[in-house]
């Protein structure tokens, strides 16, 4: 996870009061805090790609109608992880090039950026996409299925945080409290602060947007280690916070931030769970480097 700047608050609500919230008073509070709707172009491309006969073109027009969002899609397919062998200059090709459903989750990632504009949190969302990024790469090594859940799992997972910085002023300590607190005790150091944590909200805004219930299953555990020995998880499930984790460590690597604390407590069930060896996540590690080069160049 990465902290934001200085974020500009557009809200600045009374503290509550440290006490251990009853059921009235947390609907309360969930309701106090501003889930964003399905934006229409998110609407619109979903109706599309779900229908009996999708259109192609009817979908790239949809894109290409935002100028902010087409930019920004043609941007990230030309990125190193995708791997293509020719840059994409249109929309129409962008589509034809990763399948209605990759481009689907990357619109709607997209999207929820611009649905929830706070100043000073630009570098917080480059590195949620280029997470993202590393998560899709891992998972096409690993012949997973579901590519799109695996970005989608990966854009949203933390997605709450910013609608809780824009709900407490506050919490902007603890996103830099985060980094060095255990992993299974963040949302715990949440609820002690703001009686609510970003999973619950996540839940809630996953739930609004009508993602997969693989995904909204995957965010309600990412944060639980007992994930990896509950028969009540998926695999698929446990596949996606996995690949969410490894790809984490990766990108603190990768930036050099490294946070152990965060990768003590899952990365031997993750690796186990992927069934990945150090050796063989040191080389995806080296894999993600020559690619951020190649970028940079």
């Amino acid at each position: 996870m990465l902290t934001p700047g200085n974020a500009i608050l557009e809200t600045n609500p009374p503290r509550l009061a440290g006490h251990q919230l009853d059921q009235q008073e947390t609907r309360k509070l969930l309701g106090s805090i501003q889930i964003p709707p399905q934006p229409q172009i998110v609407m619109a491309l979903m109706t599309e790609r779900n229908s009996d006969d999708p259109d192609i073109q009817k979908i790239s027009n949809l894109i290409s109608n935002d100028a902010g969002i087409a930019a920004a899609v043609l941007k990230t397919v030309n990125s190193p992880f995708y791997g293509l062998n020719r840059k994409l200059t249109s929309v129409q090709q962008a589509v034809s090039a990763l399948g209605m459903k990759n481009i689907g989750a990357l619109v709607m990632g997209l999207a929820l950026r611009n649905s929830v504009p706070l100043a000073g949190m630009d570098e917080y969302w480059e590195t949620t996409q280029l997470t993202s990024e590393f998560a899709v790469a891992l998972a096409r090594q690993l012949g997973l299925r579901n590519i799109d859940e695996v970005q989608l799992y990966m854009l949203f997972h933390d997605s709450a945080m910013p609608l809780l910085l824009k709900r407490f002023p506050d919490y902007l300590d603890t996103m830099k409290s985060i980094p060095n607190t255990p992993w299974i005790q963040i949302t715990d150091m949440e609820d002690q602060r703001h009686n609510t944590n970003h999973v619950a909200v996540g839940g809630l805004l996953a739930r609004s947007w009508g993602l997969p219930e693989n995904i909204r299953e995957a965010i309600h555990w990412h944060h639980d280690l007992s994930a990896f020995d509950t028969v009540t998880v998926s695999n698929e499930v446990r596949n996606l916070i996995a690949v969410g984790h490894v790809a984490e460590h990766v990108q603190e690597m990768t930036s050099r931030r490294l946070h152990e604390c965060t990768w003590e407590a899952f990365g031997e069930s993750c690796l186990h769970q992927l069934m990945m060896g150090e050796a063989e996540l040191h080389d995806f590690c080296d894999s993600v480097q020559t690619h951020l080069e190649m970028g940079n160049r």
